[in-house]
């Protein structure tokens, strides 16, 4: 049977942009190429396109991104006339659109994480993207009220609210491949009808924030699972929300995300570049944020070899953190209190190879509470670490058998892999 002309496509790819068909083509294989996956798209498939016929899901995701970037508004799968319950995930999450396509990718992400072990989940690629500094640079939006039938009321918020330190609590405890699927099941269930429900202004922002925190806490967890591609996800639609409602303390959190992100692929100059987003975000923000930016900016120097700049911004980490609690600090910040911040500090003056100052952040920091297990594996970590750079092998040793005694009983698969690195008895380039 003969096919409508897909009318739309050409208008935008023809007149909007005034583009022509092998050029569409061109742009659609760059990206394809960019993501690690190349793809042949020619000028014969874009007409055929144009024509009537739907492109296979992971081309129809790639040509939305191509023509939203252009386009700088979000162009659906549907505007073009084409399914979207089929479409790449992993592709369309990378897209930094608007309100509604952050909602419907999160709804995605959720649906498939509430399966332990997911392959689709474990299959997504970790791709370089720009959406960071996007996130940076965009104004707040003017409408962030609901217009849904389900009101959503405090109560909603607040047991939201409840479930992410809930389960924040639990990942330091146990580590973040416990109980991933479970929270991201509860949010599938319980934060979708929220976020597609009727609210105001004053409360969207507060749901907002609240889902942002849930979908940073998620990323946490990909993270300490080696799941890179599904954490990237998770951050950029957390950022996403962050800038809609003009948060930057938050956004400032999904640049340090991206900075331990960047660190996987081991490129150092994005690491730094990341951190320093950080710092510029939380700039004249709450004391506590900007403890937490300039700890990791330290983490960051460090990384990168520089240990004059390293051992600077610890300072103002320190500086700051001895600031907060005059003014408004952030609720979700509330779990990096002084041996948190030296902990952080201590990993950062190993990694510069600063031994003696180190040493005596970690004294501060091993007041850590018991129940975060994990981090108090990363401070033998960080000991063993302290102990090989003065030399001691019999300190070194006694700090590596106590870390891993302690992280028998953890679902961490990065942890696991910093104790095999930790054990091989070089220095340790981890972030």
């Amino acid at each position: 049977m003969p096919t409508r002309r897909n009318g739309e496509l050409e208008r935008i790819v023809l007149d909007e942009l005034d583009w022509t068909i092998s050029g569409f083509a061109k742009r659609i294989r760059e990206r394809c190429a960019a993501t690690g996956k190349p793809r042949s798209v020619s000028k014969s498939t874009v007409s055929r396109w144009c024509a009537g016929a739907q492109p296979r899901p992971d081309l129809a995701a790639v040509a939305c991104y191509v023509l939203t970037r252009a386009c700088k508004r979000q162009v659906t799968p549907e505007s073009l006339g084409w399914p979207s319950e089929d479409m790449d995930v992993a592709e369309q999450a990378l897209q930094y659109g608007d309100l509604r396509q952050t909602v419907r990718m999160l709804r995605r992400l959720w649906q498939m994480d509430t399966v332990p072990g997911s392959a689709a989940v474990r299959r997504m690629p970790f791709d370089s993207t720009p959406f960071a500094l996007e996130a940076l640079v965009m104004l707040p939006d003017t409408e962030v009220a609901g217009h849904g039938r389900r009101r959503v009321s405090v109560a909603d918020i607040e047991l939201l609210e409840a479930h992410t330190v809930l389960y924040g609590r639990t990942d330091a405890r146990h580590g973040g491949g416990q109980f991933r699927s479970v929270f991201a099941g509860f949010l599938a269930a319980h934060a979708v009808p929220l976020l597609e429900g009727g609210f105001s202004a004053g409360r969207g922002r507060l749901l907002y924030g609240s889902v942002t925190d849930a979908v940073l806490a998620l990323a946490s967890m990909a993270y300490d699972d080696q799941l890179p591609g599904l954490a990237q996800r998770y951050d950029l639609q957390a950022m996403r929300l962050a800038q809609a409602i003009g948060d930057r303390g938050r956004l400032a959190r999904g640049c340090i995300h991206q900075a331990r992100l960047a660190a996987v692929r081991g490129d150092g100059r994005e690491v730094l570049t990341h951190a320093r987003s950080a710092v510029v975000a939380a700039t004249g923000g709450p004391a506590l944020v900007r403890a937490y930016v300039a700890v990791t900016e330290a983490r960051a120097w460090a990384y990168n070899g520089d240990s004059t700049q390293c051992r600077a911004a610890v300072e103002r980490a320190r500086s700051a953190f001895d600031r907060a609690g005059r003014g408004s600090d952030p609720r979700w910040l509330m779990w990096l209190d002084r041996p948190e911040l030296e902990g952080q500090a201590a990993w950062a003056l190993a990694m510069a190879g600063l031994a003696e100052e180190g040493e005596q952040a970690l004294k501060v920091a091993r007041g850590l509470p018991p129940e975060r297990t994990r981090d108090s594996v990363e401070l033998l970590i960080t000991g063993a670490e302290l102990a090989r750079l003065r030399g001691d092998r019999t300190e070194w040793e006694e700090s590596l058998a106590k870390a891993k005694s302690a992280a028998q009983h953890l679902k961490s698969q990065r942890l696991a892999r910093r104790l095999e690195d930790a054990a091989e008895g070089g220095p340790l380039h981890a972030f």
